[in-house]
């Protein structure tokens, strides 16, 4: 009788974990979901240090400024009392307790509010207790999608469960809710699942319009099936976004349209690179930052465009990447919480770690200068010069640009030459030595005398 076949663990585990397979990490024989196993226990440090980086503010709550300078400070617990979303779901649908985001992810904040018990900072500890459960079971499924994602060579889950941004993220904001219908419609579609993926889509666009660029990658990067496929694609998305919008709209069309209205009249936030004229002291007219994202709209969809008409195609996750950091670059505001859209892009295309980790640490230094530049505002003689915050948002839009840079050079397909050194591998020779081969070519060569000599002979006598 054959021997059962050897499962295949996901790319870059054995490494991140330690070597070679089978001197460390033993693989196990449960299917896909146990060799991933390891991988989601790695959430544990992202989470951890997020949950660390909130102790500050554990004590003596969010509210007020000294959060700001403990640096502590976190948008969506400030969000309870700010909003009274204690009130809990029924309020915000019916338009009693208003937020300023899209409806499917403020519906989540409510519910969840409404579960925390208590009151004042009691209610925003057990808020942040139910939001870290969620967090945790959410990062674990998208960890399990990109270690199970078809069409992606490239794909490495550990990139995900070990990215620092997810510590500087997962707690301020209710982003991962619309990411992570964004990366079940990305996965939907590589398992050939239009159905599923169209409903994914279609509640995306709810909880957050950067999912639209994700939709747009996977209708111009089509699975078997052609136009047809397409077609049911978009349309099951539409009917779901119209099950939900119309209902919600009929209780208070306000909880839509909302979120949408503070953008355009927002003007200029901190990380946006329309903020730099607000620190020189010359602001852009909120209109005139509105009609620009307007524009980087565009622009991010016109990359989608070209990026998915090359040759060989690039996967979905590339051409997603690439619109989404678009998206975020020319938007009114890219706080640091809007980062966390990067992350299982980053994962899915395969970029490699050190670029990876060159793009956390801009993100990190961006977050402590920007609490630095807002402690100043109140208190100049303590907090960050105006022009110091400017140069590390500049740093970190140029690492967020490079990282897109090398989906789009990449297209998340494997290399076609090998790279001269990997990851965890020892560098390769320098000049000369490094492009001679590693052992001898030929054995018999049928060439003159001297064709087959090693090292080659390259003169004559």
């Amino acid at each position: 009788m054959d021997a059962a076949p050897e499962p295949v663990l996901p790319p870059g585990l054995t490494t991140a974990l330690g070597g070679p397979r089978g001197r460390r990490l033993r693989p196990s024989g449960g299917g896909p979901l146990a060799a991933l196993a390891p991988v989601v226990l790695l959430l544990a440090l992202p989470l951890a240090t997020a949950l660390l980086r909130q102790a500050g503010c554990l004590g003596t709550g969010w509210r007020g400024g000294t959060p700001v300078w403990r640096q502590c400070a976190s948008p969506l617990v400030e969000s309870l009392p700010a909003a009274d979303l204690g009130r809990g779901l029924a309020a915000y649908l019916t338009g009693a307790v208003r937020l300023d985001e899209p409806a499917l992810s403020g519906a989540v904040t409510a519910l969840l509010a409404g579960l925390a018990p208590g009151g004042g900072t009691t209610q925003q500890r057990w808020f942040l207790a139910l939001w870290v459960v969620l967090v945790a079971l959410v990062l674990a499924g998208l960890v399990v999608a990109v270690g199970t994602v078809r069409d992606h060579p490239r794909a490495d889950p550990v990139a995900l469960a070990l990215s620092p941004v997810l510590a500087l993220t997962v707690l301020l904001s209710s982003e991962l809710v619309p990411l992570a219908f964004a990366v079940l419609t990305l996965w939907a579609w590589t398992h050939a699942r239009v159905r599923l993926a169209g409903v994914a889509g279609g509640l995306a666009l709810l909880a957050g319009p950067v999912s639209a660029l994700v939709l747009l990658a996977a209708a111009l990067l089509p699975a078997p099936g052609g136009r047809a496929v397409v077609r049911r694609l978009l349309g099951t998305a539409a009917v779901t976004a119209l099950a939900v919008a119309v209902p919600v709209a009929l209780l208070d069309v306000g909880t839509l349209a909302r979120p949408y209205a503070a953008w355009s009249g927002a003007g200029a936030g901190p990380g946006s690179p329309w903020y730099l004229f607000t620190l020189a002291g010359l602001p852009v007219r909120p209109g005139h930052v509105a009609v620009i994202a307007g524009l980087g709209w565009v622009l991010a969809a016109a990359l989608v465009v070209v990026l998915s008409r090359r040759r060989p195609r690039p996967v979905v996750a590339a051409a997603a990447l690439v619109g989404v950091a678009a998206v975020l670059m020319t938007a009114p505001s890219f706080p640091p919480y809007a980062a966390i859209w990067v992350v299982p892009f980053v994962a899915l295309v395969g970029v490699r770690w050190r670029d990876h980790l060159v793009w956390a640490l801009a993100e990190a230094v961006h977050a402590v200068a920007l609490f630095g530049h807002l402690t100043a505002q109140t208190d100049p003689t303590h907090g960050l010069p105006a022009g110091w915050y400017a140069l590390a948002l500049v740093l970190r839009l140029v690492a967020v640009g490079w990282v897109a840079r090398q989906a789009w050079v990449s297209g998340g397909l494997p290399d076609a030459v090998p790279r001269p050194f990997a990851s965890w591998g020892d560098p390769a020779a320098a000049g000369t030595l490094s492009r001679l081969p590693s052992e001898r070519p030929v054995d018999n060569s049928p060439g003159p005398v001297g064709s087959s000599a090693y090292p080659p002979v390259t003169e004559g006598p």
